[in-house]
Order: structure tokens, then C-alpha cells, then sequence
């Protein structure tokens, strides 16, 4: 049973930091953030962890599967957890192929505005249903033929962090 003081629901936490802190206390307001990426590069990351034989595990996977990372490090972007150690694994800069840059965040821009804070690993599973909708790597290859982009909605605040995503 619950001890009746013991918050179960954010508005019972902020309830309670109001009793605690005072009148003053304001929850956290929620943010919104779309990133936009070029489609056929997120397409074509997505096939190549789909094509791929072996595959890294990122933070938090319990098995190693096709999925893209989307990581907030040095820009932000997208990319295959296929395992490719050939000969062409990397383009002439250096970068890794398989990777999709989110639109104004390459490399060298500093995406800490977005989502505030360090680096961000999330994972996105290709081959399991979207909310009981079509797979990831479905929605992306079924995308209308008009569509140039992958948008990936974000809403958060300090409670976590909500994702939707479309292609546009």
C-alpha cells in the first residue's frame, strides 16, 4: 500500500515542492523541439543497420539488433549501429558513414541548447512496431515520395522526455 504522503503522479510531486518550497515554486515548464533531417541519408543509414550482420549495443540495449542512435555530441545526428570495419568505414574527413546530420547541427555546432546539458545517446529500435503503427525502418522506406524529411519531435522537461517522428 502507499503511504498517502508518498507523490505518485508528477502533480502530486509538484504539490508537494509547493508545500515544501513555498508559493513560489513553479513545475518545470515542458519545451517543444523539432529536429529535421535530410531523408534519403537517414534512409540510407537505417538500411545499412538493417543490412548489416553484426551490431554495437549502445547504452541501455538489451540485444544487439538493427536500431539508429540519434546522439547529441559534436552536432546532433543520426546514425546505423551496423558494424562496418571495411576499408571505406570512414569518408575523407574522418566522419562515419551511416549518419545523418540534423539540419544546421554538424559538426563543430554545440547542440547543448537543445535539450540543455552534455551528450544525449538514444536508441530507435528499426524492427519493433511505433505505437502499435508500422516499424521504423517501414515508415521510412513507405515515406510519400514527395517527402525530403525525417522530423523528429521532441518534448521534455525535467520529468523525461517524449519522441514522435515523421518524415514531412
Amino acid at each position: 500500500m502507499t503511504n498517502p504522503t508518498t507523490p505518485t503522479t508528477p502533480e502530486d510531486c509538484d504539490a508537494l515542492l509547493r508545500n515544501v518550497l513555498g508559493d513560489t515554486y513553479q513545475p518545470p515548464a515542458r519545451q517543444d523541439c523539432t529536429l529535421t533531417f535530410p531523408l534519403d541519408q537517414v534512409r540510407s543509414a537505417a538500411e545499412h543497420a538493417v543490412t548489416a550482420t553484426e551490431h554495437a549495443l549502445g547504452p541501455g540495449d538489451p540485444d544487439a539488433r538493427p536500431r539508429l542512435w540519434w546522439i547529441k555530441g559534436d552536432g546532433t545526428y543520426l546514425m546505423s549501429n551496423g558494424i562496418d570495419d571495411g576499408p571505406n568505414s570512414r569518408d575523407d574527413k574522418g566522419h562515419w558513414r551511416h549518419i545523418a546530420f540534423a539540419d544546421n547541427w554538424g559538426p563543430g555546432t554545440d547542440p547543448s541548447t537543445i535539450l540543455g546539458g552534455d551528450d544525449l545517446h538514444e536508441t530507435f529500435d528499426l524492427t519493433q512496431p511505433l505505437d502499435d503503427g508500422p516499424t521504423l525502418i517501414d515508415m521510412l522506406r513507405n515515406a510519400p515520395t514527395c517527402a525530403t524529411r525525417f522530423l523528429l519531435h521532441i518534448t521534455y522537461d525535467d520529468q523525461g522526455m517524449d519522441l514522435a517522428m515523421t518524415t514531412a
